[in-house]
């Protein structure tokens, strides 16, 4: 399976600017393959969060397509977008996601929750103990540090074993040696057939990449 953008562009208006607008991505062209880990490194405000939501099918682009394998995301009625997104993509977004009803186990399973089944709780309980966060499983969110919630993010992107992951910085607010786990994590989802998209200004990510891009004032460059 292979994730493409083509001619993938991102403007926005300019607040309190009538008519005039700022490209926060630039047109590009992607293309990210199973088993392949790309990581586009760059400054905080490069554009490098707006293209990976536009690949996730949450932010839709000024113009040009995304196509996973045979699919259009933005040709696709927003049933079919959201059944695919659930389906196909795992996302590591930034920031904490987690609900705070839920406890840290049930969290990691939500997707299969939403999907009705699918992935047991021996697949989420071996995600955690991998991530290094199993003592947790019963924990409440609030009760876990950044960086704890940060692998629980990680676990519940895997968890169903998406053809496509893309990453946000997934290792910030880590150490070196659980920003290490994560990775190694990561590597492996690659390894087992998916399209993995991380995108760090972190160093070490290149440490588990392919390929490495660079992304500056939405540009992206080899």
């Amino acid at each position: 399976m292979v994730l493409k953008a083509r001619e993938l562009r991102k403007d926005y208006l300019r607040a309190g600017k009538k008519g005039m607008s700022f490209t926060a991505v630039h047109p590009l062209d992607l293309e990210v393959s199973a088993s392949e880990v790309v990581v586009i490194r760059g400054h905080s405000g490069s554009g490098k969060s707006t293209l990976l939501a536009m690949l996730a099918g949450m932010l839709l682009p000024t113009s040009g397509r995304v196509l996973l394998g045979g699919d259009d995301l933005y040709a696709l009625d927003e049933a079919a977008l959201s059944r695919l997104r659930n389906e196909r993509i795992g996302v590591i977004p930034q920031g904490n996601s987690a609900l705070r009803s839920l406890s840290v186990l049930e969290n990691v399973m939500l997707p299969s929750m939403i999907r009705g089944g699918g992935a047991t709780r021996v697949r989420a309980e071996e995600l955690l103990e991998e991530l290094g966060i199993a003592q947790l499983a019963d924990s409440s969110p609030q009760e876990l540090s950044g960086g704890e919630l940060r692998r629980a993010a990680v676990a519940r992107a895997l968890l169903l074993g998406p053809e496509t992951v893309l990453a946000d910085e997934p290792t910030a607010g880590l150490d070196t040696k659980n920003s290490r786990i994560v990775l190694e994590v990561i590597r492996r989802a690659a390894d087992a057939g998916a399209a993995v998209l991380l995108v760090s200004h972190e160093e070490e990510a290149q440490s588990v990449a392919d390929r490495v891009l660079t992304m500056e004032d939405g540009v992206l460059r080899a």
